[in-house]
């Protein structure tokens, strides 16, 4: 979910020292940030699959192809009381599993500090959201308070232990692009996302889909885990579709929305990309993130570059990307992973790492972060008019993109109401990561059109 800059940074740190008072940085660097991306992986595709093995287990409950399917429908308290009837042995499982054994003992988060960081965040949740974990929690017969917890730890665990000062370690690996006109087979727009964040916690096993009916707004459908009323990957009936990376900065707080929320107020409320940006860029918000937001209607999509005090909105092609060598815009594409592209915010996540901005750019193109971006660009522009809904799957499975905490691993279709989704494997303590495994075909078109079966 996050970039890995603090560690390689502070390692490469002294030799770059070094280097500068000599005045040999740039010609040194120019060796250690030689990267040239890999062939394209296509040896895990002969699974591709557009069928799926759909079984109705309750009113609001299915599995394709074992995949938990959950679809909720009327007001916010009914939507999550059905939520919580439908998943309450799995939402009692994730609950103890990651947020006591993950968060409060292996990451060492007590619970009146989850408490504390919760009850800033939850002042900015809309009264509908808090009324729908309500629901949850009465539906699974759990307590409030760990539900309102689970909708918050990232945003706390992104933020650090010290409260008033950010300072989490950030980590690594997800990566989000989105392509269509010369890039796809007929023009349609293909958005592919993995999602890095850990995989030793077991959490994977109450990986679900959440499918939303709401009242007000516009059907959706949220990758993510039992109990969550919020997410950091999804889709709506409209056609846009979420897709989350961390993107650190020195500018963070947790005094505001929590990430869960910006995903599903999107998705909920808004049926433009233009609305979508209106909406992206005013919410407050907490810790440093970069989204992609894409719109299969028109088509097209924004990258949003994100930390407590300011919001930069990249369009494709935009010439605010230009940046060479270290970036460069391209046509009917948008692609990020965990680094900030703008002038604007670059600063603030160097200090956020406590590095000075110019040490920070000479040595970015020897991190993991930038060898995806590089590695995404290439790949796009060495296939033009082939990235389908099956190779897209290739671009996410290949390294660096593919990495060992891969957590789910999304492809969205939404000019078709389609998407595929692998989970990360999880058995006797191991896990292969989500881009190993298979991907699920999902037709959400069949559950936004009623709660009849599927």
């Amino acid at each position: 979910m996050h970039m890995s800059t603090r560690w390689h940074l502070l390692a490469v740190l002294p030799v770059l020292v070094v280097l500068a008072l000599l005045g040999t940085v740039q010609g040194v660097l120019s060796q250690l940030n030689a990267f040239d991306p890999p062939p394209l992986r296509t040896d895990l595709l002969q699974d591709y699959t557009e069928t799926a093995d759909v079984k109705r287990l309750s009113d609001t409950l299915v599995t394709v192809d074992g995949l938990p399917v959950v679809i909720c429908s009327g007001s916010p308290r009914q939507m999550g009381r059905q939520y919580g009837r439908a998943m309450a042995n799995r939402i009692r499982a994730g609950l103890e599993a990651y947020l006591e054994g993950q968060v409060e003992r292996k990451w060492g988060y007590p619970v009146d500090y989850q408490r504390q960081c919760a009850a800033s965040m939850a002042k900015h949740i809309p009264a509908e959201y808090v009324e729908e974990m309500k629901g949850v929690a009465e539906g699974s017969g759990v307590d409030y308070d760990a539900v309102l917890r689970m909708h918050t730890h990232a945003d706390m665990v992104h933020y650090g232990k010290s409260w008033g000062r950010p300072d989490a370690a950030p980590g690594k690996e997800c990566s989000n692009f989105a392509v269509w006109g010369r890039w796809t087979p007929g023009g349609n727009l293909i958005h592919g996302r993995n999602l890095d964040w850990t995989t030793g916690s077991g959490i994977q096993r109450q990986a679900c889909v959440y499918v939303g009916l709401p009242q007000k707004g516009t059907p959706f459908a949220l990758v993510t885990y039992a109990g969550c009323v919020g997410a950091v990957t999804g889709m709506n009936a409209a056609g846009l579709t979420f897709g989350e990376m961390t993107s650190s900065s020195s500018e963070e707080t947790l005094d505001g929305l929590p990430l869960f929320f910006i995903c599903r107020q999107l998705l909920q409320y808004c049926t433009t990309i233009e609305q979508a940006e209106s909406l992206a860029s005013q919410y407050p918000a907490t810790t440093g993130w970069n989204f992609v937001v894409a719109d299969g209607k028109v088509p097209t999509a924004r990258a949003f570059e994100v930390d407590a005090d300011e919001v930069i909105v990249f369009k494709p092609d935009d010439p605010a990307e230009n940046d060479p060598p270290i970036h460069w815009p391209m046509p009917d594409c948008v692609r990020r992973t965990n680094h900030y592209l703008s002038r604007e915010m670059q600063p603030k996540q160097a200090e956020r790492v406590g590095l000075p901005i110019e040490v920070g750019r000479l040595a970015l193109r020897s991190l993991d972060t930038w060898q995806r971006y590089a590695a995404l660009s290439h790949w796009i522009k060495t296939n033009p008019g082939r990235i389908d809904a099956r190779l897209a799957r290739a671009l996410l499975q290949t390294e660096p993109v593919g990495g060992n905490g891969n957590l789910h691993s999304v492809i969205f279709e939404p000019s078709r109401n389609r998407m595929w989704v692998a989970n990360a494997s999880w058995r006797s303590g191991k896990s292969d990561p989500a881009w190993k495994r298979h991907y699920v075909f999902i037709d959400l078109a069949r559950f936004w059109r009623s709660r009849a079966s599927p």
